[in-house]
């Protein structure tokens, strides 16, 4: 059994991994110690561990705040095999900058490897997403091992030796997981880039900023980029992950501002909200700033303004602020993470796996749920542009762009056109009043949806004027049944404040000719209904192709030798031939 925990008191003892299996990993037996001046010599610092302040961790993930000097671990491994076992050393926490790790050899020589988010993987180190390192023990040989930690942050010690399968599969499944959640938070700053281009609102094109910098921050705070870099790093990501974090603070709450428009709704909150911007702008530029203003301002940015975010927005929402409940929905799980993650730094909550991925899924969650909100902005905003404020039917400009997209490449979507106008419509609101002309347009258009739903694109095109695209699997014969369907419900009266509102309809239908194309068809359906308006209103007019073609005159309504003029006739129960 491989010993998990020291006790105060006991010396450093050296663990065997002869027998460590082929898929495990283990908390090892290590001695710590914290305040050691960076200026110190390592090989100094080694040579006095005997006399330095190295004790036992108190704690299985022990946590330090060293921000002005360096943090020393020490353990000691033994091979008591006849064959030579290795083993991976990781620290795995993604935000530590520098880790040394010295190899004190039997003849007292040492032997120095680097690994961290700032500088290159050097020695036995190896690039993953947190500071890791091959160990080699020859066999019947121990091997004692010093570890320099520096950080300008928190430095948290999860240490483990793992086998080299348990390291890859640890490695694998930690990529995938971050994978994916890199992966979701892009797509939805995608998205967001998408809806800024076509929304004329200012909130979206600071939300964009505010996903790419999420984004972005998820991407640097995973470390993917330290594995993929890290033979050849000489930047320190460790700042720009604090500073894509400031940014990401104060991008979101500049959203929330202009989203909610808070400046008019809560003047008040407003210049708290906009404060947390400033100080978290100023947290992006603190590596120009006196530290004390830099950690300052950090705290602030990312301590106490999550929680005066949250708490304005339920301000709002118990106000009946529009939008402010989704605001509040969105940002709750980064209050929670964020509290979480802090009473852990408080020695208050444990340290589990899933820490490291809480903040992120908390942003990604946050940036799936606003663009989901806002993709239903977008698109409710982009239905209103295309159709009609009093029917909800498409509107001409919705007409015309279909009609450019057929005229510039025939989709052969629509077979048939039926235009279609009311009949003395402007007495009705000259008579009852311009409610009563909107109440029989509202009564009109359900009554196309009815007859003519789930057979065509219906649109208003005018003040008292109508069109009907039919679908190409549309036979005519359908078409016209419908249109006469209508034209006998348009006939019955409507009741409205007591006044019973008679109106009629004119109609014209005209089928796709690849002859005339799309525009010819709405031409021709044009050209039938002014003819039935210029001719006593109330029926229903008809092109045929075919006498056009046999003729290559004016169409009219069916040749002589056509039976349909009789079946149409019989089903109108009119022998009219109009």
């Amino acid at each position: 059994m491989l010993p998990l925990a020291a006790f105060a008191g006991e010396p450093l003892r050296a663990m065997d991994i002869a027998g460590l299996p082929t898929d495990a990993a283990f908390t090892p037996t290590f001695q710590f110690a914290e305040d050691i001046d960076p200026a110190r010599a390592p090989e100094d610092v080694i040579a006095s561990a005997g006399t330095l302040d190295f004790k036992p961790a108190s704690s299985r993930i022990p946590q330090f705040s060293a921000w002005q000097s360096d943090v020393w671990l020490r353990f000691a491994l033994k091979n008591s095999s006849s064959d030579v076992q290795s083993a991976k050393f990781a620290l795995r926490f993604p935000y530590l900058q520098r880790t040394d790790l010295f190899e004190v050899h039997s003849d007292g020589s040492l032997h120095q490897s680097t690994a961290g988010s700032a500088v290159a993987v050097t020695g036995t180190g190896v690039a993953a997403a947190y500071p890791a390192y091959h160990l080699l023990v020859p066999p019947g040989e121990s091997r004692e091992y010093f570890v320099r930690v520096r950080s300008s942050s928190l430095i948290v010690l999860p240490v483990i030796i793992a086998s080299e399968a348990n390291f890859a599969r640890r490695i694998a499944l930690e990529t995938l997981i971050w994978s994916l959640i890199i992966g979701a938070a892009l797509s939805f700053a995608v998205y967001a880039g998408s809806m800024s281009f076509a929304a004329a609102n200012g909130s979206f094109r600071i939300y964009i900023c505010f996903a790419l910098s999420v984004a972005i921050y998820i991407l640097l705070s995973s470390g993917l980029v330290t594995a993929i870099f890290g033979m050849h790093l000489h930047f320190n990501f460790g700042r720009i992950v604090f500073f894509t974090q400031a940014m990401m603070m104060a991008f979101g709450t500049m959203f929330i501002m202009v989203f909610l428009g808070m400046e008019k709704q809560a003047p008040r909150l407003y210049r708290i909200f906009y404060a947390i911007a400033f100080i978290s702008t100023l947290t992006a530029i603190s590596a120009g700033l006196p530290s004390w203003i830099g950690r300052t301002s950090f705290y602030i940015a990312t301590g106490a303004g999550p929680v005066i975010l949250v708490a304005g927005l339920a301000i709002m929402a118990s106000s009946g602020v529009a939008g402010a409940r989704s605001a509040l929905i969105a940002w709750l799980p980064c209050l929670l993470a964020t509290v979480w993650i802090h009473l852990r730094m408080a020695g208050v909550t444990p340290y589990l796996p899933i820490n490291l991925f809480l903040l992120p899924l908390a942003f990604a969650f946050m940036l799936a749920y606003l663009s989901a909100v806002l993709g239903g902005q977008a698109r409710q905003a982009e239905f209103w542009s295309n159709s009609d404020a009093m029917t909800g039917l498409g509107n001409r400009r919705l007409l015309d762009r279909i009609c450019e997209l057929e005229n510039r490449q025939t989709s052969e979507r629509y077979s048939a056109a039926v235009a279609i106008d009311l009949d003395n419509f402007r007495l009705i609101n000259e008579t009852f009043g311009h409610t009563a002309g909107d109440a029989v347009l509202v009564s009109m258009a359900e009554k196309l949806r009815v007859h003519f739903g789930g057979r065509g694109d219906i649109f208003r095109t005018g003040g008292d004027e109508f069109l009907i695209l039919g679908y190409h699997w549309q036979s005519r014969m359908d078409i016209i049944t419908q249109a006469n369907a209508f034209l006998q419900s348009a006939q019955a009266a409507l009741q409205h404040e007591g006044n019973y509102i008679s109106v009629g309809a004119s109609i014209g239908i005209a089928f796709h000719d690849h002859r005339t194309g799309f525009a010819g068809m709405l031409r021709q359906a044009d050209a039938e209904l002014y003819h039935v308006k210029s001719s006593g209103r109330g029926v229903i007019r008809i092109a045929d192709q075919r006498k056009r073609d046999r003729r290559r005159s004016e169409p009219v309504i069916f040749a002589d030798n056509d039976d349909t003029e009789e079946r149409v006739a019989r089903m109108f129960g009119t022998s009219n031939r109009n």
